[in-house]
């Protein structure tokens, strides 16, 4: 799969994606790595080697790189203005590429994708090349279909508009795209990005109580409800592990 082939790449090649979001989610990169790390360590998954695929401004890749400095790690992205911050960051084992992963021959123990599978044009190639350059793959996914989201309406355009999603899962869809690709699904659980965020701003503080509560009683229904979560998934080739 090459870059190419990930399609609707002219947003992040251009100034339109830095122009919505300046700082590239830098601020998030702390809480999304405290979540991949959960789900490693509860299954014992522990890689000499990794990349992020679509890493950002590389804070996630960084942190990975702090915790496992015996780890060779590799942050690839294709916007020139996301990599140029991320070259700012530096550790003895973290490289970084102008580019992507899918393009060479290299092969890792772990294939991240953190909010990226929804942003490209063909999900199924994407996952179908993360299974082929890596071993295990760990992947965070937005879960913007819910009902609330298509009552409102402007919900989905909104995600579209302003943070390029071009691709809208449920738990269902996004464990079954999976499957299909010859994934296997090893573990997952939902991020509570909602809740943990709301902080924000006191409307989000609000919404959060009642999320909180709902989500205690009825996880799944309240996911596919209301929304507020994302999913945390890790897999592993399925030839891998036969």
């Amino acid at each position: 799969m090459t870059l190419n082939e990930t399609g609707n790449l002219s947003r992040y090649l251009d100034d339109r994606y830095i122009s919505a979001n300046a700082d590239w989610h830098q601020d998030d990169s702390a809480w999304k790595f405290a979540h991949i790390l959960k789900i490693l360590e509860r299954n014992a998954v522990r890689p000499a080697s990794l990349c992020e695929v679509g890493c950002g401004a590389g804070g996630i890749v960084d942190l990975m790189a702090r915790h496992l400095p015996e780890a060779v790690v590799e942050g690839y992205e294709i916007s020139p203005h996301a990599f140029a911050l991320c070259r700012n960051r530096h550790a003895p084992n973290l490289s970084f590429t102008q580019g992507s992963p899918f393009d060479g021959a290299r092969h890792f123990d772990l294939c991240m994708a953190i909010d990226v599978i929804e942003h490209v044009e063909d999900p199924f190639a994407f996952a179908r090349s993360m299974g082929r350059v890596s071993t295990y793959q760990v992947l965070h996914i937005p879960l913007d279909m819910n009902a609330l989201a298509v009552a409102r309406g402007w919900v989905i355009e909104d995600a579209r508009t302003h943070i390029g999603h071009l691709h809208y899962f449920t738990k269902a869809t996004a464990l079954s795209l999976l499957d299909e690709c010859g994934l296997e699904v090893v573990d997952h659980f939902y991020t509570p990005w909602a809740i943990d965020q709301a902080g924000k701003t006191f409307k989000k503080r609000l919404a959060a109580f009642p999320r909180r509560i709902a989500f205690r009683v009825a996880p799944d229904a309240i996911v596919r409800l209301v929304g507020g979560w994302s999913l945390m998934v890790l897999t592993r080739t399925r030839a891998a592990s036969s």
